[in-house]
């Protein structure tokens, strides 16, 4: 299933239904070997940053696995430090080179857009270029099938670990504010370079309660997933 990627009908796929359910994978992401590199690398540091490690479970089902041992031991919290230290150890230098360089450009946005369509598909999947606004405005970017997502049923993982730090990650280090709306239902992510975004309360693409087929509710006597367990 492919999500239209224009950013009006993008808008529109967002209505909830109580029970949100990520659909499930009948595309799967076919990484090259650029994109196992760079997840080799990502899971090594994120190892080192959480201290976490399933070394039976090769690539990114390993990761998510790891990721899931995370949010069910130490907590959902910690995802949101060992995330932020993971990006800030990876990016190095590149983010203060970039913002000295680059921050007062128009076309930053959409540079920056264009560098993380062909760098972060090993870890959210394949992306398409879009406008951020009705003008046409490059540095749009749509995950068309979130990985992480899909790979989690989480909604704390995705929030935690991938909105709630990349946001300011990209502000306060690139010097450019990024947006990032996921879609519960669909699987898809708009992130949009050059936007601020909402407050997390504020924020109408981040449904209460856990996702029907969420790790911390399966097993348990807790059936209600209005109830938010992460």
């Amino acid at each position: 299933m492919h999500v239209r990627t224009s950013a009006h009908e993008y808008i529109d796929l967002f209505n909830f239904s109580r029970n949100i359910n990520p659909p499930p994978v009948t595309d799967p992401f076919t990484p090259t070997a650029l994109d196992d590199a760079l997840l080799a690398a990502f899971r090594f540091t994120l190892q080192r940053q959480s201290g976490v490690v399933i070394s039976s479970i090769a690539g990114f089902d390993g990761m998510m696995a790891e990721l899931h041992e995370l949010r069910r031991t130490p907590g959902i919290e910690e995802l949101e430090r060992v995330s932020s230290q993971t990006m800030t150890a990876l990016a190095g230098p590149i983010p203060f080179t970039y913002r000295t360089l680059f921050k007062d450009w128009d076309a930053t946005p959409a540079l920056l857009a264009w560098f993380a369509k062909f760098f972060l598909p090993f870890l959210v999947g394949d992306m398409t270029l879009t406008a951020v606004d009705d003008d046409g405005r490059g540095g749009g970017l749509l995950v068309e099938r979130c990985r992480v997502l899909e790979g989690s049923n989480c909604k704390g993982v995705c929030t935690k670990m991938c909105k709630v730090p990349t946001q300011p990650f990209f502000k306060e280090r690139w010097g450019v504010p990024l947006s990032m709306e996921p879609n519960f239902e669909t699987g898809a992510c708009q992130l949009r370079f050059g936007v601020e975004p909402l407050d997390l309360e504020d924020d109408a693409t981040i449904p209460p309660g856990c996702l029907g087929r969420c790790p911390a509710i399966i097993g348990m006597e807790q059936t209600d997933v209005s109830v938010d367990l992460c």
